[in-house]
Parts: structure tokens; C-alpha cells; sequence
């Protein structure tokens, strides 16, 4: 059985995918824009093999998905959907270039006996638009990735679960949820203040959340886009030096990884995993 859910437990088991095929002369968001010509691909794997040495170096398990060159954004495994009480939820891709990436990741799930409870066929949702909150509500961003047909799919797929789910509003050009909203920790949250609804982070405010905000500017730095596999730990990367020191400050370990080619097709650490299972 999967299981997932926090965003903070002992990550023991995680989905990545080696850039080999990465290739952003297509982009599909604007981060990916900004950098079409200028991709050393040789360079992000060797980015992702020191992503996946850290996970190794903290007791991670690492599954490896198969690659394809039809699948140019397959780095980013975060969003096949996400793990649930229930089991795998796969969602549905809102880019053409991205379909079918679910099988490959499947195929390497089965192969480690990891069953995928649902697929969904309506709407579009994205895994990096699931942010769990506690263990009692999730938020679920809803703007170019995660429409409102999604969100419904999504919400019927997990009814009998004891889960809330917050759905989160945000212009396009931010890509997913995640990009301006993490929690990275219990009761610590990266957020993009500008970005969110003010509704939103008063749930956050009245849940007693410690903000660590970030500007517009850091959020298409992957400021937001880290990743806490558990015991305090935070997978992070050179160019969130301003959070990195915030998350010091307040007692976690930061791990910060060499990731600046690696980041142009417009994932951080969070979006190049699928957490499948955590304690």
C-alpha cells in the first residue's frame, strides 16, 4: 500500500525519473521559455544522480521510471497524481506532450509491487497542484493544470476518506501549486503571499503555521519548490539561499544540491518526485 500523507514524514520510498530525454525546445511553461536554447542535458543528469545520491545517503529507497525520448518532461514525477491513504491516484496531464507517462511509471510501480488504486478519465489534475496540510485537509490548486473537472474527479476518488480538500485558486503563469505554496514542515509552510488567496492563508494563519514568505521574482526560482524527507531534512537547492537560511533558523537540516541546469525545464526537488511511501 502506498502511503503518503504529509508532506514531512520519513520519506521511504520515491518515484524519479533521469532526465535523459529531457528536451524544453518544445516549452510547456514559461520558466522552460526562458531557457529553450541553453539546455546541457548531460549536465541535469548528472544534477539528478546527485539528487538521487541524497536520497540514498538518507535511507531513501529510489525507484527509477523508465525513460522515453517522447516524453521530454518526465523529470518532473510529481505530477502523475499522488499517494493517498487509499492508495496511488493517478491524475490526467493537461499537455498532449505529457500523456502516456503514466504507463511507463506504472510499469515500474507494478514491478515493485506497488498497486495504482485509481486513474482518472475526466478533467485534469496534477500532482503538483495536491499539497497535504495536516492530517485532516489537503489544499488542491486549481488554475492551468488542475481544472474544476479534476478537482471533482479527484474528490470523488477520495470521498470516504476522512481528508478535506481546500481548493486554491491561482493565476496560470505560476505553473502548480507547489510553486507557491509548500509545506515543508509541520506547522512551516513556504508561501508566495502575493500569489495565494487570502482566504487560503488565513487557513494557514488559523492553523498556526509559521510563513516563510517568498517574493513573485523567487517563486521562477524554485524558492518554494523543496523537499522534506523527513526527520527535518530539506532537499534544496543554491538558488533558494534566502529560504534555505529561514529553514536553518528555525532547526532544520538543509541539503543543498547542485541543481541550476536541471531546474530550467521548470521543476524543483518536489516536482522531480513522487513520494510512494512515508512513515
Amino acid at each position: 500500500m502506498a502511503r503518503a500523507f504529509t508532506e514531512y514524514g520519513r520519506l521511504k520510498k520515491v518515484l524519479v525519473c533521469r532526465p535523459e530525454f529531457l528536451n524544453i525546445e518544445t516549452p510547456i511553461n514559461v520558466i522552460a521559455e526562458k531557457h529553450q536554447h541553453t539546455l546541457d542535458v548531460e549536465q541535469a543528469c548528472k544534477e539528478h544522480d546527485e539528487f538521487v545520491a541524497a536520497f540514498r545517503a538518507h535511507d531513501v529507497d529510489v525507484l527509477l521510471a523508465e525513460t522515453h525520448p517522447r516524453f521530454p518532461y518526465e523529470v518532473n514525477t510529481r505530477d502523475l497524481g499522488v499517494a493517498t491513504q487509499k492508495g496511488i491516484v493517478f491524475g490526467r496531464f493537461y499537455s498532449p506532450m505529457r500523456w502516456g507517462e503514466h504507463r511507463l511509471a506504472e510499469r515500474t510501480l507494478s514491478n515493485h509491487r506497488i498497486p495504482v488504486f485509481h486513474k482518472m478519465t475526466l478533467g485534469n489534475f496534477e500532482g503538483g497542484d495536491f499539497m497535504y496540510i495536516d492530517d485532516s485537509a489537503a489544499a488542491v490548486g486549481t488554475g492551468i493544470r488542475t481544472d474544476s473537472l479534476g478537482l471533482q474527479a479527484l474528490s470523488l476518488a477520495l470521498s470516504d476518506l476522512d481528508l478535506e480538500l481546500i481548493s486554491v485558486d491561482f493565476d496560470e503563469e505560476y505553473l502548480h501549486l507547489d510553486m507557491i505554496c509548500n509545506v515543508i514542515g509541520e506547522k512551516v509552510a513556504i508561501v508566495c503571499l502575493e500569489a495565494l488567496p487570502d482566504a487560503f492563508v488565513q487557513v494557514l494563519r488559523d492553523k498556526k503555521f509559521e510563513l516563510i514568505s517568498v517574493s513573485r521574482e523567487d517563486v521562477f526560482l524554485h524558492a518554494c519548490n523543496l523537499l522534506n524527507i523527513g526527520d527535518d531534512t530539506v532537499l534544496s537547492h543554491r538558488q533558494a539561499q534566502k529560504v534555505n537560511e529561514q529553514l536553518k533558523s528555525l532547526g532544520f537540516h538543509v541539503v543543498e544540491l547542485h541543481l541550476n541546469e536541471i531546474l530550467k525545464s521548470g521543476g524543483g526537488p518536489r516536482c522531480m518526485s513522487f513520494p510512494v511511501e512515508r512513515l
